[in-house]
């Protein structure tokens, strides 16, 4: 049941490609503009409506963290 594994050579070459991506990165026009959606204009646009929505319902929801909880009344036994 000895086999051999052929090899092909397009899975290959993306594999090489994809272990040297961090290697080979510039920066360009395209990842500018992927990284500045991504990671600026929708965590933005998200911010934006959710204060704007607070500020609508006039403070309905309370942002700030509760105190502790309250210790729950001890349990007597009916021995």
């Amino acid at each position: 049941m000895g086999g051999y594994l052929t090899q092909d050579p397009a899975v290959e070459k993306w594999v090489r490609m994809r272990e040297s991506t961090a290697k080979h990165f510039r920066w360009n026009s395209r990842n500018v503009r992927v990284v500045g959606i991504l990671g600026l204009v929708i965590p933005a646009g998200f911010m934006y409506l959710s204060v704007t929505y607070d500020r609508q319902s006039k403070g309905a929801f309370k942002w700030a963290a509760k105190g502790p909880s309250p210790k729950p009344a001890p349990v007597e036994d009916d021995d």
